[in-house]
């Protein structure tokens, strides 16, 4: 069984108030109803555990990639396909997530490191 192939709908924080920003200088027409799906790219759940792995390693953290049971009440694989360009299209320019990102991230997490309560995280939550 393929574990970690659910996919999901990302956006950099950052693009969150350039989203509203965007929406509010292009308003829709009169009559016009426009829904954005506030996401510009999408990864599976193995391909956020790959590129953090590579870059922990990178970093010199020993990475492991583990697989455990989804806490989720979902299929493990499942169609998702969803529309997104519609940002971009009234001018959103995403930050999208690479390793560069990734890198940044870890420099935050590592500095704020003996603040991480692994005891609380994922403590028998069921979804």
């Amino acid at each position: 069984m393929v574990r970690g192939g659910q996919t999901r709908g990302y956006l950099n924080i950052k693009d969150t108030l350039q989203c509203i920003e965007a929406s509010t200088k292009q308003p829709a027409a009169k009559g016009e109803l426009r829904i954005f799906n506030q996401i510009v790219e999408t990864y599976t759940a193995n391909q956020l555990a790959d590129i953090t792995q590579k870059v922990g390693n990178k970093l010199g953290f020993n990475v492991q990639v583990e697989h455990m049971e989804n806490p989720r009440k979902e299929a493990e694989n499942h169609y998702y396909n969803p529309t997104y360009q519609g940002l971009q299209d009234i001018g959103v320019i995403p930050h999208l997530l690479d390793e560069s990102v990734m890198e940044k991230m870890f420099n935050v997490v590592s500095r704020y490191k003996d603040n991480i309560r692994p005891d609380v995280i994922f403590k028998g939550v069921k979804w």
